[in-house]
């Protein structure tokens, strides 16, 4: 019918566990895929969600609202518990191969990195795009290098591949009510992968009506067609009692105000028309990568905006200790379990020469979440202050990233 040139995939899917049998147990059928014209084929990646392990893949290390990071705990990873405001990421690669035209040094944390003598370049462009992910809280400290902060959210989808090991069969699937009806899941990934809203979708021997039933589910059109008049009843009852959600068109007001509150974008003043070739509004997946952050300039301005009230904070805090013997420097701003080390030692030994004028004041990576009992009240208010002031910057930044990057629609 198609021809051999126009064979595009033959999808093996799992059926069910099995039953006993005299010989080896078949558990799995196959779908044969073909094009009109495999040259203008149309073709929609299935996605899913891939697991989220804590302590594999982009889970390994812990981030806390306050900038400590540490890794993930073997019993944290056994029961898969993630601590209360911490963020699961992998420390990714910042640099690339081939030396830059000069020198590129970078400071964090009081500390300055280099490329040149590695023979790279930093893969963000410097200086703007490192300042960008410094900002956006996007580095990692390692013993002598700076790494990238790939969180596990950053990208959390995967595509099906040609076998589906998700489609079986059993107690908790869909009821059947025909003896041969095609398990609901197989049938939508198809269409989704292979048609558009709108699109016609033909199925010459419906059984249950298991196609139309998904396709009227999906905003496909739908011929069905069976010999057999008990076929057509059951498929009849089927779509004219099934319910189905609600989708919003693109291609209408509410549709519109809708994108547009997503996105974060001006609403569209274009003509509607309720055509449903346009398609739905989508629920959608950001993909956010180190590119996107830095060259996302709505980072810079949220960081002025909310800069002055920090550094101010920090300020009085800063006063307010002025004089007092306390333990208010943090060493590394990483995590041993889950407390916050402080330095026993004098501060003016962490220094470098000339810096002992501010050796007793805290810099801005250094200042504790919470206050120690030793700390005098009005540093204990203006530390409640700054943090107010940091963390709605960090989530303003976040939700900036998340804006600005492409998305998978699913």
């Amino acid at each position: 019918m198609f021809g051999e040139n126009n064979f595009v995939s033959l999808i093996t899917i799992q059926t069910t566990t099995g039953f006993k049998a005299d010989y080896i147990g078949n558990v799995s059928d196959f779908l044969l895929w073909y094009a009109k014209d495999k040259e203008i084929g149309k073709y929609r990646p299935p996605l899913y969600r891939k697991d989220f392990k804590l302590g594999e893949g982009n889970a390994r290390w812990l981030m806390f609202e306050d900038g400590s990071h540490r890794g993930v705990t073997a019993e944290e990873a056994r029961v898969r518990t993630v601590p209360e405001e911490a963020a699961p990421y992998q420390p990714d690669n910042l640099l690339s191969q081939g030396r830059a035209a000069g020198p590129q040094p970078f400071s964090f944390r009081g500390k300055s990195y280099d490329t040149w003598e590695k023979n790279s370049h930093w893969k963000a462009n410097f200086p703007v795009g490192m300042e960008r992910l410094l900002r956006a809280g996007r580095i990692h400290d390692a013993a002598n290098s700076i790494r990238f902060v790939r969180y596990h959210t950053d990208f959390q989808l995967g595509v099906h591949s040609n076998v589906w090991t998700d489609t079986s069969t059993g107690n908790f699937t869909a009821a059947k009510v025909f003896v041969v009806q095609t398990n609901e899941k197989i049938v939508q990934r198809c269409i989704l992968m292979a048609t558009d809203p709108g699109d016609l979708v033909l199925d010459p021997t419906c059984g249950s009506g298991t196609t139309a039933y998904v396709a009227e589910q999906w905003g496909r059109r739908w011929i069905t067609i069976d010999t057999s008049r008990v076929a057509l009843a059951l498929a009849r009852a089927r779509v004219m009692g099934a319910r189905y959600p609600y989708y919003l068109l693109a291609d209408s007001p509410e549709g519109q105000a809708k994108e547009a509150e997503i996105s974060r974008q001006p609403a569209s003043t274009q003509p509607t028309h309720g055509d449903i070739r346009q398609g739905f509004i989508y629920e959608r997946v950001p993909h956010i990568t180190l590119k996107s952050i830095a060259n996302n300039p709505e980072i810079d301005l949220i960081f002025d905006r909310f800069q002055p009230e920090v550094e101010d904070a920090l300020a009085e805090i800063n006063r307010s200790l002025s004089g007092h013997d306390v333990a208010h420097r943090v060493t590394t701003g990483v995590r041993k379990g889950e407390e916050i080390h402080f330095d026993a030692e004098p501060a003016e030994a962490a220094l470098p020469s000339g810096d002992a004028v501010r050796a007793n004041e805290l810099l801005e990576w250094e200042v504790p979440r919470k206050a120690p009992s030793d700390w005098p009240n009005a540093a204990a208010e203006a530390l409640e202050r700054f943090w107010n002031v940091r963390l709605t910057q960090k989530r303003d930044i976040q939700s900036s990233v998340a804006a600005h990057t492409d998305v998978e629609y699913l």
